[in-house]
């Protein structure tokens, strides 16, 4: 099987046109997935929305060399991936992402690399808690958007 090179994703637009990504936590039947996105320097971003009820918790502005952190639980145990940003359509409503860490479910002892440590680590705790929103929404209240 050929490792994925690069992944075309949809994403949002804010009501001003700003490329957004929801930071979200999906339950389906036999899967969880939580989806986080980090900065470039790794670190958590504001998000421009939040919702703790909701299933897309938080519109999150994204920039080319941004990461997103995605945790998938199923019945063998977390499955972790970590994406970075490198391109996005000004045409269309979609980015290029391209993997740079994966851990399959089925992988019991092992050791995240010290540089996506604490983004894996929020995204798994996100994870643990349904309504944990990573995303910090700019110093005001939610249910308010730009």
């Amino acid at each position: 099987m050929e490792e994925v090179k690069d992944k075309k994703i949809k994403i949002a637009r804010s009501r001003k046109g700003i490329p957004c990504l929801w930071e979200s936590l999906t339950t389906f039947e036999d899967l969880k997935r939580a989806t986080v996105i980090f900065s470039a320097d790794k670190k958590p971003k504001d998000s421009l929305f939040y919702n703790t009820e909701a299933i897309k918790q938080a519109l999150v502005p994204i920039k080319v060399g941004d990461y997103v952190s995605k945790a998938f639980q199923d019945k063998y145990g977390v499955a972790l991936s970590v994406f970075k940003v490198t391109e996005i359509s000004s045409m269309d409503n979609t980015a290029t992402m391209v993997p740079v860490y994966r851990k399959s479910s089925q992988i019991t002892e092992w050791t995240n690399p010290e540089e996506y440590s604490e983004m894996i680590s929020l995204t798994c705790k996100k994870l643990e808690k349904d309504q944990y929103v990573v995303s910090k929404a700019m110093e005001r209240e939610p249910w308010t958007t730009l």
